[in-house]
C-alpha cells in the first residue's frame, strides 16, 4: 500500500480577501490589526495532508474492505464498490497555528485565528485534492466520504480510517482521541474516491439548515442504495 505526504503546502490567503470575510473595514485599525495577525500567520503556517493508495473490496451488503480493513456502512459500501481503487486522507490546518492561536488573548483575535486555521485547511484540503486529479489523469472526478457526516457512517468510523493511514497522520501532526475528535480541531479525513456521478455527504444529510451545506438533502438516494 502505498502512503504519500504532503507537507509543503503554500498558504496562498490573501489579505483582502480575509478582510472581506471577516467585515474588517478597508482602512480601519480594524483591517490593520487584522492583516498583522495574517502576516504572523504566513509566517508559521505548514498546512499538511497524507493519503495512502488502497485497493477495494466488497465485503457484505453493508460493508467494505480498503486496504484490508474492513469499513461498516451501507453508502461506503455502494460508493465504493466498484471504484478499484480508494484514498483514505486527514488534511490539517498544522500544528503550528493551532500553538499561535490559543496564544489570543483577545475573543475577537480568537475569532479571528479560528478562521485563519480554517483557511489553512482549505489550502490543505484543495492541494490534496489537486495533487490527486494530477495523478489521476485529467477528467478524474473525484467525490468525498467523512466520518462523523451521516448516520449510516459514524464518527466511529474514524478508528478504522486511521488503522488504514497508520504512520501517516501522526507524520503530519494529526491525532485521534478516545472521542473520535481530531487534534488539530481544524482537520479533517476521509475517504476519496473516483465516482462518474458524483458524491456530496450533505445529498444524504436532513439538517437542511446546515450552513455548511453544499447540496440539498435528497432521501431517495439512501433508500434506492448508492451504485
Amino acid at each position: 500500500m502505498e502512503k504519500v505526504i504532503l507537507d509543503d503546502i503554500p498558504f496562498g490567503i490573501e489579505g483582502k480577501s480575509l478582510a472581506a470575510l471577516l467585515k474588517a473595514r478597508p482602512g480601519s485599525r480594524t483591517e490593520a490589526s487584522l492583516l498583522a495577525m495574517l502576516r504572523e500567520a504566513r509566517i508559521l503556517a505548514r498546512p499538511k495532508a497524507a493519503f495512502a493508495v488502497c485497493d477495494v473490496k466488497p465485503s457484505g451488503e453493508n460493508a467494505v474492505e480498503v486496504g484490508g480493513v474492513q469499513f461498516t456502512s451501507r453508502v461506503l459500501h455502494g460508493n465504493l464498490a466498484g471504484s478499484g481503487l480508494a484514498f483514505p486522507f486527514a488534511a490539517t490546518c498544522g500544528t503550528e497555528l493551532e500553538a499561535w492561536a490559543r496564544e489570543r488573548k483577545s475573543t475577537l483575535h480568537s475569532f479571528w485565528a479560528d478562521s485563519i486555521m480554517l483557511m489553512a485547511l482549505g489550502c490543505a484540503v484543495s492541494f490534496l485534492e489537486c495533487h490527486l486529479k494530477a495523478r489521476l489523469g485529467e477528467g478524474a472526478r473525484l467525490s468525498t466520504m467523512n466520518p462523523g457526516s451521516l448516520e449510516d457512517w459514524p464518527l466511529s468510523g474514524q478508528a478504522p480510517l486511521f488503522s488504514v493511514l497508520g504512520s501517516c497522520a501522526p507524520a503530519i501532526g494529526v491525532s485521534l482521541n478516545d472521542r473520535m475528535v481530531l487534534r488539530p480541531l481544524k482537520s479533517v479525513s476521509g475517504i476519496q474516491f473516483l465516482s462518474e456521478k458524483g458524491f456530496v455527504n450533505c445529498s444524504l444529510c436532513p439538517r437542511e439548515s446546515c450552513p455548511a451545506r453544499r447540496a440539498p438533502f435528497e432521501p431517495g438516494l439512501y433508500r434506492g442504495g448508492m451504485h
